[in-house]
């Protein structure tokens, strides 16, 4: 078996972790992203925490979709979600 790296996507491991172990073992850990989209959406000014839940909600049924057609849709409304 190969390790599997995991990772936030910071800067310095996306430049690394394709030279030293190939990008087949490379995923991204969703809680982090899902932590990193709520941080800009503060950046954006979604400040209230209901509004911040309703964010990562919407962010996990693009996450955990489980064909194709659903994961386009709520990539859709999470891009159009207070523009």
């Amino acid at each position: 078996m190969k390790p599997v790296i995991m990772s936030d996507r910071h800067r310095s491991l996306l430049y690394a972790v394709p030279r030293v172990f190939r990008l087949k073992n490379h995923c991204y850990c969703l809680v982090h992203l899902r932590e990193n989209i709520v941080k800009l959406a503060g950046k954006l000014g979604i400040g209230q925490d209901a509004t911040k839940d309703l964010v990562k909600e919407m962010f996990n049924q693009v996450a955990y979709t489980a064909t194709s057609a659903e994961y386009g849709q709520a990539l859709d409304e999470l891009r159009h979600y207070k523009k």
